[in-house]
């Protein structure tokens, strides 16, 4: 029990502390280290531990991932493709706020860590022109980034399940897809619709295909390098990377490059977050977790629901709260209603996470304040989750 308190307390400092307006980044790294104090570590361990996060594997790929995916958009501005896209969308969608979500939505396809880095830049001066604020900017991106999470057999989360469960990627894939369905009709009455359009002529689709195709090559790069071909993500965004400075090597600034693609304070977000799941690691705090609830002899609902939801709300990664509560939620799963409701728990959970990249760098890159995007969340949060739970009750 003291392990749940010992994180309650730590997740509580976090949010407290972004509440108050200070650096996600720090606040994020103040937790890591109380969390750490709580499970009795010492200042050396909380030393070696930082030490141990900086110098991983993991780490180091998701730097890569980050700067090569920074540096791309800043090529991207600089050469005019944000400016493309913009054109493109007016081209191709009947109202631009609809491209608001399609791009998002390509992105997410991508199973990459910070995703929404990518189609941040990309959706930012149609959002400007219709008057979207930050924190709805921010959500939107964020919202569409991830309607693919639930169904799409790329994400590590599903193909995970499939491995615990004993059931095929495609039965698991097709029984989740309407959640992402769900999602996408939330998504267009709280979000899209309210946003007022300006009066816009028809569009040459031809035109704005070949525009679309121009300004997002290289994101089509990293597609077919990643996900075609199937090498890791690090090389997929490094080459596309390459493959939007190449071409134009003489006409942009490299020192502008790599000064966007080095920002210190989305670097030490990085840093803080890997620290802060290095600890949960190390202090076993996660791991104990699903065991904990298990012991409170709660209804077993309530324990499906649970115990899913607050791993995703602790590490904000869909592989994180399936591998770790699956395996021991798998004897009360007797049916598949029992499999959706632990992933759709776990999932709302992951969405409201103040660790989840793609949120806190979302609101880092709009400059939107995390408070106002969490109450811009809720409604069509509960919106999806209670829709979800009618369509695993009255159809599944």
């Amino acid at each position: 029990m003291n392990e749940l308190l010992y994180l309650v307390a730590s997740f509580t400092l976090v949010i407290l502390l972004i509440r108050l307006k200070v650096n996600i980044g720090l606040s994020i790294f103040t937790g890591s280290l109380t969390l750490g104090l709580l499970f009795g570590l010492t200042p050396w361990d909380l030393l070696n531990t930082l030490y141990v996060s900086i110098t991983s594997w993991s780490t180091i790929r998701l730097i890569l991932i980050i700067v090569s995916i920074m540096g791309l958009t800043n090529v991207f501005s600089q050469i005019g493709y944000l400016k493309c896209m913009e054109k493109a969308a007016k081209e191709l969608f009947p109202s631009e706020k609809y491209s608001l979500a399609a791009l998002p939505s390509l992105i997410g396809l991508m199973p990459m860590p910070a995703g929404a880095l990518v189609s941040a830049p990309m959706i930012e001066g149609i959002a400007d022109r219709l008057g979207v604020p930050p924190e709805k900017k921010t959500l939107i991106n964020y919202w569409f980034r991830h309607i693919w999470e639930h169904s799409w057999p790329m994400y590590q989360s599903i193909i995970i399940a499939s491995a615990i469960l004993g059931i095929s990627i495609r039965e698991f894939s097709t029984k989740m897809f309407p959640f992402t369905i769900i999602m996408v009709v939330v998504g267009y009455f709280f979000l899209l619709k309210p946003i007022k359009t300006l009066d816009e002529e028809r569009g040459n689709r031809k035109e704005g295909l070949k525009l679309f195709l121009k300004s997002t090559y290289p994101i089509l790069v990293i597609i077919v390098v990643s996900i075609v071909f199937g090498y890791d993500m690090v090389y997929g965004a490094f080459i596309g990377f390459l493959s939007a400075l190449i071409p134009y090597f003489k006409k942009v600034s490299k020192r502008e490059v790599i000064r966007y693609a080095l920002q210190p304070k989305i670097l030490f977000l990085l840093l803080s977050v890997m620290y802060f799941k290095e600890l949960l690691d190390v202090t076993g705090a996660v791991k104990t977790l699903p065991k904990t609830i298990l012991e409170l002899n709660l209804p077993i609902v309530l324990v499906i629901t649970i115990t899913p939801f607050v791993v995703g709300l602790i590490t904000g990664i869909s592989f994180a709260y399936v591998g770790m509560t699956f395996p021991l939620l798998a004897p009360f799963f007797t049916g598949f209603d029992k499999i959706a409701l632990a992933y759709l728990s776990g999932y709302m959970g992951m969405l409201f996470s103040p660790v989840h990249l793609c949120l806190v760098f979302s609101a880092e890159y709009y400059k939107a304040e995390l408070g106002g995007v969490y109450k811009k969340m809720l409604l069509p949060a509960l919106a999806l989750f209670f829709l979800g739970l009618a369509y695993i009750y009255l159809l599944l």
